[in-house]
């Protein structure tokens, strides 16, 4: 489904992919089939495929051009670990003044109400 967005998409060299999973997929053993053929078609676009997983990376650390592998401190924990690191990553950015199309609630407010005071 992602590679499938990509193809009717006008993503070029100057976008890039952003992959947040725990394995990063895997052709060889069939996981994740669909981000493998996502990364497949942004590279064949000439985009830059960036992201943050766990465990070795998989074939997001293979073809990635700038790929966090967070490093597995307990293998019992795994996932929490990698999703807490890329839930931070995530809302930093959708919470960039710059990107933000309107206001989080508690900014907001807080803003209102300086400008009322």
């Amino acid at each position: 489904m992602f590679a499938e967005w990509l193809k009717v998409s006008r993503a070029n060299e100057r976008d890039a992919l952003l992959v947040f999973s725990v394995g990063g997929g895997s052709r060889e053993r069939n996981i994740s089939a669909n981000l493998v053929a996502a990364i497949d078609e942004a590279k064949a676009r000439g985009m830059d495929v960036l992201g943050i997983v766990g465990r070795d990376g998989g074939y997001t650390k293979q073809r990635g051009d700038l790929v966090l592998v967070i490093p597995t401190v307990n293998e019992q924990q795994v996932t929490p670990h990698t999703e807490a690191f890329q839930g931070v990553v995530w809302h930093g950015i959708v919470c960039d003044p710059r990107l933000m199309v309107q206001g989080n609630k508690w900014e907001t407010s807080v803003t209102v109400a300086q400008r009322v005071a």
